[in-house]
């Protein structure tokens, strides 16, 4: 699936993703299935302790990992940003939006829409389009 990002009139940058099928439980999902079965346990027969604790361990373990998931993206952002930094200054090659093959100088990095790219020219390239880097 290609995502295109038009930044004004002279500028346009394009990403390519696969929309994965998601399978994993979400903290959403999760939260409905506990106040749903909170909400029609018998009265006379209370949640035990030991399932109630471990359902509140799960919950606390989905919470962790959605955490670690968030410092994740946050790690990946940061290392494309240095990339992009080293980049400055150098000459790279890269495939346009047309399939044509275009070398030039780095004079910039920004972040679009989450997504690192540098400056060439008059284009914003992303940093999985390039295929080559000489220094100037």
């Amino acid at each position: 699936m290609a995502n295109t990002v038009l930044i004004d009139n002279s500028h346009r940058y394009e990403s390519r993703t696969e929309a994965a099928p998601k399978r994993e439980l979400d903290r959403d999902a999760f939260l409905k299935i506990l106040v749903t079965q909170l909400a029609n346990q018998d009265p006379t027969q209370p949640l035990q302790d030991r399932e109630f604790i471990a359902q509140m361990a799960q919950f606390s373990s989905l919470e962790q990992m959605n955490k670690v998931a968030i410092i994740n993206q946050q790690v990946a952002q940061m290392s494309a940003m240095t990339l992009g930094a080293q980049l400055l200054g150098n000459v790279v090659t890269y495939y346009n939006a047309k399939g044509e093959t275009v070398t030039g100088e780095v004079t910039a990095v920004r972040t679009v829409g989450g997504i690192v790219a540098v400056q060439v020219g008059q284009e914003l390239v992303d940093l999985n389009a390039i295929e080559t880097v000489k220094a100037k």
